[in-house]
């Protein structure tokens, strides 16, 4: 299990991740300019990784970055977790067919899933789902709090980075 907690309840760009017994794991920190890697306006230098979220972890910093697919009424954009070059996880934020609905979450590596609400009302909650299988869930603990924090049930053979990206995924897409 894992929690992730905003830092501030005055900054909603910069959360925290804890373990099971309150030990911090990870920041989440997102740019005061977040920029696509194929943005028309850019802010920063092309290929600078200023316009990417950080994960900063004592075993070292991870980026998520993402670059738009097809550009419209809604966005649909690719999201890449890596660690300098290499690519570590990839989500895919599309848009469903001729129908106005909640754009949805489809993990591409390191594993085929989806990642989809799971409605309650009041709360936050996210199912990962495989094959019509739930892997596992990320849920706001309660209705009401002062602080934006969601709990993290992902299985334990997903890499941390991984299931913090998870976690940024559904903060994105239930926040954002």
């Amino acid at each position: 299990m894992l929690r992730i907690r905003q830092k501030s309840p005055l900054s909603g760009f910069h959360y925290q991740a804890f373990d099971a017994q309150n030990a911090l794991l990870a920041d989440l920190v997102w740019p005061n300019f977040a920029q696509a890697k194929n943005a028309r306006l850019r802010w920063y230098p092309n290929d600078s990784p200023d316009g990417d979220v950080q994960i900063r972890m004592p075993q070292g910093l991870y980026r998520i970055g993402f670059e738009y697919l097809s550009r419209g009424f809604l966005n649909e954009t690719r999201y890449t977790l890596h660690q300098g070059a290499e690519p570590l996880s990839v989500a895919d934020v599309m848009s469903p067919l001729g129908k106005l609905r909640r754009q949805e979450v489809h993990l591409r590596h390191p594993l085929a899933a989806q990642l989809k609400p799971a409605g309650r009302w009041g709360r936050v909650r996210y199912r990962l789902e495989q094959a019509g299988q739930c892997l596992g869930t990320v849920e706001e603990p309660r209705w009401f709090s002062v602080k934006r924090e969601l709990v993290v049930n992902l299985p334990s053979t997903l890499d941390l980075p991984t299931r913090l990206f998870i976690g940024f995924m559904t903060i994105n897409a239930a926040f954002r």
